[in-house]
């Protein structure tokens, strides 16, 4: 009987296989450049962006499958990279259309250093990682921001 149990359970793992698709950066709005996940379309959804001061940011948005949860409801990692330069990363849990935690930061510095590093639920809406990378003698700020909206994830950067 456990032997079935775990065939079915690992059969139930193998079939929620993650989706991958490609997906378009949205307009910058203000001063922050920002990507929409579609939750209702989930899975993983990639973008490659280049920022205004001409920097190339690859941004990930990866659905963790869980076999108990409604739709909108679930867990999320939100990750960043420069490729060769850095990268950052970190998970949020979305219950009743609120984030509920942000946890398991990361983050790599292949070139300088993180001189900071802070991951809030800044409300029920937006979580963000707050960091500080220093590359010689310039210091620039990094906020990962994570933004729930109806049936989408607004990351900014």
């Amino acid at each position: 009987m456990k032997k079935i149990l775990l065939i079915l359970g690992l059969v139930a793992f193998v079939s929620f296989g993650t989706q991958e698709v490609q997906a378009e950066a949205a307009q910058s709005a203000g001063d922050q450049e920002k990507i929409i996940y579609d939750i209702e379309q989930g899975g993983t959804q990639s973008f490659t962006v280049v920022t205004s001061a001409g920097e190339e940011i690859v941004i990930e948005v990866e659905e963790i499958p869980s076999m108990l949860r409604a739709v909108k409801n679930g867990n999320y990692k939100i990750s960043a990279a420069t490729p060769g330069q850095w990268k950052a990363e970190y998970q949020i849990t979305i219950s009743g259309n609120k984030i509920t935690k942000a946890y398991s930061p990361s983050i790599v510095a292949y070139t300088g250093s993180f001189t900071s590093a802070k991951l809030t639920v800044d409300n029920t809406k937006q979580a963000t990682y707050y960091l500080k990378r220093k590359v010689s003698l310039i210091t620039t700020s990094i906020n990962l921001r994570a933004k729930l909206l109806t049936n989408n994830i607004s990351i900014s950067y």
